[in-house]
């Protein structure tokens, strides 16, 4: 292995985390549903509700989080068997070079989520603020003031995001459920059976829609389960985590939505009276979804610049993401956002089957003998990518075909097939 700089930070970005340091399924589970808990899930809510009957909407989110849980099976069983992030599983499936390009989309990808989101918070943040105390606080304040808070705890590691996950999401849950009963005892159910008032939206394309809100967190899924005692935990953390995750907010919202007759969620926290519960509502949900964000960009960038100190790198990206906040990067940067999304996707289906089928690459003793680069991976991740672009809808992609409606799995599934199929005919030898 090439000669790195290796500081002991205490988060294993360029390690196996040690068995002495790993967690039990719930604390785990807690992080995954607190990411899953986030305004992104509120909204997917809101449109749902505006376009489907209260039940079928129901059950599209349903299947698409069980369809999320089941794929998070096999990318939380590799995290946990291997010890290691998204990152360095994909320097032992790409290559130790290799991986600095797959380590470079991800990283970017991450880092751009988390400028979006501080944008995100700052907007929201600010009318629950204006309706609560008629004062307009600037959005660069905001941004810099949600950032840090969202920086301070990726900067400390998994162990600092365990433990805020941990104390927030019972209260988050205890406040979001208030919120829920106080508006149908205000109201009551008859808004649950209202016409929906919006564009249609098809069963197919809601489950879709509902799969692609978390599918980046199943890709990026062993950077959380690297830290379960066994892979048995981490399975029974990825499925409870992502399945409840993905679905809580989206069905909260659902409802309050239907019920209160409004898709304004904020103003419905301050029609139940619950104007400061609501701000320490959107502040939760978004300091422990986002801070999930700049964690990932930071191992992935641990990958690019193994000579940096992952300390500084975390300091350098969360910088960054702020200043892309404070700048305006909300509502400027998705599409390109979406198109670096498309190009993570297929990395999931190569690591998965590179580890069922080659499993000694993820021993100790053969990191020495990595090479720099395996081409059938990269032939297989830029097929993958090629098809994801191809069944994205434009401006992301093409939109000219599509295989299961979600351009994220078309390109796990195609990039996972294609690696499967190169490495049988060149006998392993990628």
């Amino acid at each position: 292995m090439e000669e790195v700089v290796e500081t002991n930070t205490g988060n294993y970005e360029r390690e196996r985390v040690p068995e002495s340091e790993r967690k039990r399924w719930l604390s785990i589970s807690m992080v995954w549903i607190a990411i899953g808990i986030d305004l992104s899930g509120m909204f997917m809510g809101i449109t749902l509700a505006n376009g489907m009957e209260f039940w079928t909407a129901i059950a599209a989110i349903m299947i698409g989080s069980v369809v999320l849980g089941v794929l998070a099976i096999g990318a939380t069983y590799i995290g946990a068997k291997a010890g290691l992030s998204t990152g360095m599983i994909s320097r032992v499936a790409f290559g130790k070079k290799g991986a600095a390009l797959m380590g470079l989309i991800m990283g970017i990808s991450s880092l751009g989520w988390f400028g979006v989101q501080i944008g995100f918070f700052a907007e929201n943040i600010r009318g629950a603020i204006n309706q609560l105390t008629g004062t307009s606080l600037p959005l660069w304040l905001l941004s810099l003031i949600g950032g840090g808070l969202m920086m301070l705890s990726a900067f400390w590691g998994y162990q600092a995001i365990e433990k805020l996950c941990t104390y927030s999401v019972p209260l988050l849950a205890i406040l979001i459920i208030v919120a829920t009963i106080m508006s149908i005892s205000s109201n009551g159910t008859s808004g649950l059976a209202t016409a929906p008032q919006g564009t249609p939206i098809s069963f197919g394309l809601a489950v879709s829609l509902v799969i692609g809100v978390y599918m980046v967190g199943v890709v990026m899924a062993p950077d959380v389960a690297r830290w379960a005692q066994n892979p048995k935990q981490a399975m029974i953390a990825g499925f409870i985590g992502f399945t409840i995750g993905n679905s809580f907010m989206i069905i909260v919202s659902l409802i309050l939505v239907k019920v209160m007759d409004t898709g304004d969620l904020t103003a419905v926290f301050f029609a139940l009276g619950l104007g400061i519960p609501s701000i320490l509502v959107l502040t939760l949900a978004q300091w422990t979804t986002n801070t999930n964000n700049l964690y990932s960009a930071s191992l992935d960038f641990s990958i690019v610049f193994r000579r940096v100190n992952p300390k500084v790198i975390t300091a350098i990206s969360g910088t960054l993401g702020i200043l892309m906040a404070m700048l305006g990067i909300y509502g400027k940067f998705e599409t390109f956002l979406s198109i670096i999304t498309v190009l993570v996707s297929p990395i999931a289906g190569i690591y998965m089957i590179d580890y069922v089928f080659y499993k000694e690459k993820y021993d100790f003793a053969y990191e020495s003998k990595l090479e720099p680069y395996y081409p059938v991976a990269i032939i297989s991740w830029i097929i993958g990518s090629i098809v994801a672009f191809m069944t994205s809808a434009p401006p992301a992609g093409f939109g000219l075909f599509t295989i299961t409606n979600i351009s994220a799995l078309d390109g796990i599934i195609a990039a996972g097939i294609c690696y499967f199929v190169l490495t049988k005919l060149t006998k392993g030898r990628n």
